[in-house]
């Protein structure tokens, strides 16, 4: 594991095109310091990208354009950068509204699109819709807005072959479906569990995998029906997930466990529970040689702490973890 400055790390993602990893760096509460940090795959540091003005938090990339989506939580807005020349190339906002809680980032590389989810309220809530922005790539404007059909939508996956998108809803606990050609909601279907805040989908296999954090567990649904195949026990707080389909595992981020677990995809079987640094956040993998790569958030200091209270010393936090399987 390897300190990441400027700190305050969020999402991470991982570019074939020169092994780099990339990192959402907002920086010390209370600070404008906000990066995308740049790793090279053995962890030495490489030239970070300022997004001072606008800190993004989620990140989606475009490996075949070399386009960085993040979603700028403080302004309601989708900031999108060319890695290639460190530029922000453009920032997407649904018109005058900065109130949008936009969250993660999907991309579609094949059809050049990205799918924002915007967090509402309950279920149906027209006052505080769930929302997925229709992002084109070639203009870098919302293209249409689609209703999600869940309640506290957090998470997404895509199911690039059949045009669909799979999203999480953390308060109404369950997964919907969207067909992304008519944006109608084809289905919901309940996870068992408490809080389901991000899912990955297996392609090959027709699994969805689902980390949620109120029970601490990691859920196993067929993708046509919804049925639930396998829950797995992974640690507090679950918040993450991501599959690799080359070897067929799982690895879970569990926030407050501080772990990361790696589930075999054949049995379900925990392989190992690792601790990777303080508040395990969000996973990236390297397709070519299996790395995995997992930011780990740092203790920071109460929201109602007095001015000039000393941010805590934390050794452990605002890292990436190398993990090989």
């Amino acid at each position: 594991s390897v300190k990441v400055e400027p700190g305050g790390l969020y999402e991470i993602v991982f570019n074939p095109a020169d092994s780099n990893i990339l990192i959402a760096a907002v920086g010390p509460r209370g600070e404008t310091r906000g990066a995308i940090a740049r790793l090279n795959a053995d962890l030495t540091p490489g030239q970070s990208i300022d997004v001072s003005a606008n800190p993004l938090y989620g990140l989606g990339f475009n490996s075949r354009t070399q386009t960085l989506y993040g979603t700028a939580t403080r302004s309601g807005s989708v900031g999108v950068v060319d890695v290639r020349t460190g530029r922000l190339v453009a920032t997407i906002k649904d018109g005058d509204d900065d109130s949008a809680h936009v969250r993660e980032v999907i991309v579609d590389e094949t059809r050049n699109k990205a799918y924002v989810t915007v967090v509402g309220g309950e279920a149906n809530d027209a006052s505080r819709p769930n929302q997925i922005w229709v992002v084109d790539g070639a203009t870098n404007a919302i293209e249409r807005k689609i209703a999600a059909p869940v309640g506290g939508l957090t998470g997404a996956a895509l199911d690039a072959q059949n045009n669909r998108l799979f999203v999480t809803g953390m308060s109404s606990n369950d997964v919907g479906v969207i067909d992304l050609a008519t944006g109608q909601s084809v289905a919901t279907w309940p996870t068992g569990s408490e809080k389901p805040t991000n899912v990955a989908f297996d392609a090959a296999g027709g699994r969805l995998f689902v980390a949620s954090q109120g029970t601490g567990d990691l859920t196993v649904m067929n993708s046509a029906d919804g049925a639930v195949i396998k829950k797995v026990p992974t640690g507090e707080g679950a918040l993450s997930v991501a599959y690799n389909p080359r070897n067929d595992q799982v690895y879970v981020a569990n926030r407050q466990a501080g772990t990361v677990t790696v589930v075999g995809g054949g049995d379900y079987a925990v392989l190992a529970n690792l601790q990777t640094g303080t508040f395990p956040q969000t996973i990236a993998i390297d397709p070519a040689t299996n790395a995995v790569y997992v930011t780990n958030k740092a203790r920071g200091l109460p929201r109602n702490a007095p001015a000039g209270t000393p941010v805590p010393v934390d050794p452990a936090g605002d890292t990436v973890t190398l993990i090989r399987p």
